[in-house]
């Protein structure tokens, strides 16, 4: 794994072997730390030019609405110009976690191919 971007609410790092993006929230970030975070996915996809993110939500905590939006549509849109096409999500026990993050998906126009995972081996299988 190689290191792309970090911070105390994510980690963001590039499994050349499967040409994936990791992405691991470590705590609920603010709303300004979750949009730097998505933000930096879409700097990491254009540097190892990968469109298949591979997103750990496990302590994510719950998305706010505004988030939701913003994240279906705005960043949706930059990212797909990037790349962006196949992301498998590693959901939580969590039930506020699981509806943030599946009403997020809902708020899409066109959903991209996903998957949801309780593992990151099963993830990594399905994504490459």
């Amino acid at each position: 794994m190689q290191l792309f971007f970090e911070t105390d609410y994510i980690i963001i790092s590039y499994d050349k072997a499967n040409q994936v993006l990791v992405g691991k929230w470590k705590i609920a970030p603010t709303s300004a730390e979750f949009r730097e975070g998505m933000n930096s996915l879409i700097a990491a996809m254009e540097h190892f030019k990968t469109g298949k993110i591979l997103t750990d939500t496990t302590y994510l905590g719950t998305i706010h609405p505004n988030d939701q939006r913003w994240s279906a549509t705005e960043w949706k849109q930059r990212a797909t110009k990037v790349g962006y096409s196949k992301i498998a999500i590693i959901i939580p026990a969590d039930v506020f976690t699981q509806m943030a993050v599946e009403d997020t998906i809902n708020q899409l126009e066109s959903p991209l191919l996903f998957a949801y995972f309780n593992n990151t081996e099963d993830a990594i299988d399905w994504i490459k």
